[in-house]
């Protein structure tokens, strides 16, 4: 399912740890200053790695790691348990941890990271990269400076990919109406009084639209906009501290009035209400639920899989015209033009500090980070590689855009841990109904964000109530 933005739900998930500070591995090496001895020519190993689920792992990693290492082998161990119902992600994940105390720890997420590193669990990789000459000058540059940033300047991890989004554009479109073509950088209002240029009096498939997102919903996506717009300018609804929401703002009244007029103005594309959950769909239906890919949008925001999106219509609907699109960069706010909530580093590989196969561990890390996995799983990862040297196009098409902003070093999510999941449904829900009666003019802005203030701080904290409820009776 397409996104904007990393989920809420996630970020949630990505949760602080509790756990003791270590100066000291398992097997006697120092976490930092020391040379890490190096497997003999014999010598075998054993690590575990803490991953999603065994197959995946092993598609993606283990089976090229292991071929390229036979003396090292690989153990799965699985994280999936800790997200099961009536289960608390942070403790679950506590307990796998020193249970299973696997050598390489699958760390989700940047705000983990920081958790992480605080609490001592990980092992900084700076001085084995020096020892091993271990190439890091190729790597993404932002996707080094996120990790750092989150390590108090040291390495704690790598990642092989990184998630970005990219605004897509129909050249055609563009090119049959005289409007001018999107560019880098461009503020939500450029985006869509771009989109409001285009035609809006077409019939059945002769409409054209000039933006749409969320094709893929059967509900109001009026918040979804809401939200995506708020947070690229670095607003937040939620006080982590006081257990709060803020969303009675004048800075989110225009990000609401932003979403109600493009709305209004007939230039953004509103999936139907419509339920088909009952008839048989093809893949062929699903794609043509892309009105992007169908050449009926100008333009649309998405990640690097959209590219695959758009050649399996070319592949499968002979009848569609094939899109001639391009890409730039997402939306940005122009006070902090170089960087974007869209960009995030979600999978960082680390060392467990209390791991009794350092080098081994390490052998994994560097292995799936360096030019010849890159090299290799280029052909065939729908994944942004951050070996750069591998990321230049694709199809014909440059990559930069994805690669040109940087993650937002000041999350806006700080603290959504802290939010209790039965509080999404319920407040989207409100959100969208009264964004809703501002479109119908049963509402003025003012008024939809107070009941949105007020009635989702009712459900914020009936939610917690909840959540308290449930861990405790889990306890008992």
């Amino acid at each position: 399912m397409k996104r904007w933005m990393v989920p809420l739900t996630a970020i949630m998930i990505s949760a602080s740890l509790t756990g003791c500070n270590f100066s000291m591995n398992a097997n006697g090496t120092s976490s930092e200053g020391s040379s890490l001895k190096k497997l003999g020519k014999d010598e075998k190993a054993t690590i575990k790695v803490m991953y999603y689920d065994k197959n995946s792992f092993y598609q993606q990693y283990g089976n090229l790691f292991m071929a390229k290492n036979p003396n090292i082998d690989v153990e799965v161990v699985s994280n999936q348990g800790i997200y099961g119902p009536n289960t608390d992600p942070e403790q679950a994940l506590d307990k796998l941890l020193e249970e299973e105390k696997p050598d390489v720890i699958l760390v989700q997420g940047t705000e983990q990271l920081e958790k992480f590193v605080q609490k001592g669990r990980l092992y900084a990789i700076d001085d084995v990269i020096k020892q091993d000459k271990f190439d890091v000058e190729q790597l993404h540059p932002s996707t080094l400076e996120t990790i750092k940033g989150k390590g108090e300047g040291k390495l704690y991890g790598l990642s092989p990919e990184f998630y970005s989004q990219a605004l897509y554009y129909n050249k055609d479109l563009f090119e049959q109406y005289g409007i001018e073509l999107p560019k880098n950088k461009m503020s939500w209002e450029d985006v869509l009084n771009l989109a409001k240029r285009f035609p809006t009096d077409g019939q059945g498939d002769q409409r054209i639209y000039g933006f749409s997102a969320y094709s893929y919903m059967r509900e109001g996506v009026g918040y979804q906009y809401m939200s995506s717009i708020g947070t690229t300018l670095g607003l937040s609804y939620f006080d982590a501290d006081q257990m709060k929401l803020t969303i009675q703002t004048d800075a989110w009244k225009k990000a609401l009035q932003l979403t109600v007029d493009s709305m209004k103005s007939g230039a953004l594309y509103i999936p139907k209400n419509e339920n088909n959950e009952n008839g048989q769909r093809m893949y062929e239906d699903y794609l043509k639920e892309n009105k992007f890919a169908m050449g009926k949008v100008a333009m649309t925001i998405d990640g690097n899989y959209m590219m695959q999106n758009l050649q399996e219509v070319k592949d499968r609907l002979k009848d569609v015209k094939p899109v001639n699109w391009d890409i730039v960069t997402v939306p940005i706010d122009p006070q902090n033009p170089d960087f974007s909530n869209n960009v995030s580093v979600s999978q960082i590989f680390a060392i467990n500090a209390q791991s009794a196969n350092t080098r081994a561990a390490w052998e994994f890390v560097k292995y799936i980070n360096s030019d010849e996995y890159a090299r290799v799983m280029s052909k065939s990862s729908q994944g942004l590689m951050t070996r750069t040297a591998y990321a230049k196009e694709k199809d014909g098409h440059s990559l930069e855009p994805f690669y040109l902003l940087k993650p937002n070093p000041n999350s806006i999510y700080k603290g959504y841990d802290k939010i209790p999941s039965g509080f999404y449904q319920p407040f989207t829900t409100l959100a969208n109904q009264e964004i809703q009666a501002v479109l119908d003019g049963k509402k003025t802005a003012d008024e939809a964000l107070k009941m949105i203030q007020e009635k989702g701080q009712e459900q914020l904290l009936k939610a917690k109530q909840e959540a308290d409820a449930q861990k405790a009776a889990q306890q008992k």
